[in-house]
């Protein structure tokens, strides 16, 4: 015998379940108890979920509750504060000595110098060889070619 699923139960509870489908569920909860205790639990869980029972703490407890709930968030604050304030002071502390090392390191290797070096070295380079360029256009080579190449074309 096929026990039906879940879904097909809880669709039967819902009411969304053609006549005919409806008539051959019943029947088959007549003849099946496994399926039958499927849908007595689905109706107890349905109209537990409908009307939850009401359910009251003592005040001394909610007090409780309240003090323990009040007591955490006020050491998540100071926490929150003391890490904000120490990581900003520490982020700014660690860039100021970087800053300084790099200004210390520029002026001690003079890279100022060597820059500007490196900048004229790459333009004499440039306009030498711009000028070996109008030389060399200005040249003409002839190339003198053998005799016996002469005669060949005769």
């Amino acid at each position: 015998m096929k026990h039906l699923t879940s879904d097909q139960l809880l669709s039967y509870q819902q009411n969304k379940l053609s006549n005919k489908e409806s008539l051959l569920l019943e029947q088959h909860l007549n003849e099946c108890s496994s399926c039958k205790a499927e849908l007595e639990l689905l109706n107890e869980l349905h109209e537990e979920w409908m009307n939850p029972p009401e359910f009251h703490f003592s005040n001394e407890i909610m007090n409780e509750i309240m003090k323990q709930t009040e007591l955490i968030e006020r050491k998540e604050q100071v926490i929150e504060k003391k890490s904000n304030n120490h990581n900003s002071k520490k982020v700014r502390f660690i860039h100021l000595v970087l800053a300084a090392a790099a200004t210390f390191l520029f002026f001690q290797f003079q890279l100022a110098e060597r820059i500007s070096n490196s900048n004229r070295h790459v333009v004499q380079t440039i306009d030498q060889t711009s000028s070996l360029i109008e030389k060399s256009e200005k040249i003409k080579l002839s190339i003198p070619i053998p005799k016996i190449f002469k005669e060949n074309k005769k």
